[in-house]
């Protein structure tokens, strides 16, 4: 969803960049830890980047290596554009994190389906075998889901199922209400 909607905005010749929670995972370092709670990210790096970058501030983004469940010494920089998306999990779990989104999209999926897709990426993007991923999912990832993320869902602006058929249009309307307030 994230990438639709960059490119819809780079469609409205609107400056944008994409950044993923994902990138602030601490360095946690095994596969077996629980990367599916709040505690896994460096929230205190991501909303000092986010504050910066809301200030007009270029900030360097970590990389994250989920093979070696490390960060690696590559950062990318980002500037300040018109739309910075931000996409990720825990986005609404942190009162201090809220203030750095105007827009707040709360993408309300089935746990079904989120299954099914995290069972392919996994296996495609990560190299992970099917079991371990099963494992993951309904002893991490699902109890986390329940913890934490669903009841977030309160702090979005925006609760949709999937993306519209016209983004733009969407977006457009999205970011006229956001001026509003």
């Amino acid at each position: 969803m994230a990438k639709r909607l960059l490119a819809a905005l780079q469609r409205m010749d609107l400056r944008t960049d994409l950044i993923s929670m994902d990138s602030y995972y601490k360095a946690i370092g095994h596969p077996l830890n629980n990367y599916d709670r709040p505690a896994a990210f460096d929230f205190d790096l991501m909303i000092n980047d986010l504050s910066r970058l809301k200030a007009g501030e270029a900030i360097e983004v970590p990389t994250y290596d989920f093979v070696t469940h490390r960060r690696q010494a590559e950062v990318t920089r980002v500037d300040p554009v018109d739309v910075v998306l931000v996409e990720g999990l825990f986005l609404y779990a942190l009162e201090e994190l809220l203030h750095n989104f105007d827009v707040r999209v709360y993408l309300d999926v089935d746990p079904e389906l989120c299954f099914q897709r995290r069972f392919e990426r996994d296996q495609i993007e990560r190299g992970r075998e099917p079991e371990d991923i099963k494992r993951q999912y309904f002893d991490q990832v699902f109890p986390g889901y329940q913890q934490y993320i669903e009841p977030s869902r309160v702090h979005a602006t925006h609760v949709i199922s999937e993306l519209p058929k016209d983004e733009i249009d969407w977006l457009r309307s999205v970011l006229r209400a956001d001026e509003s307030h």
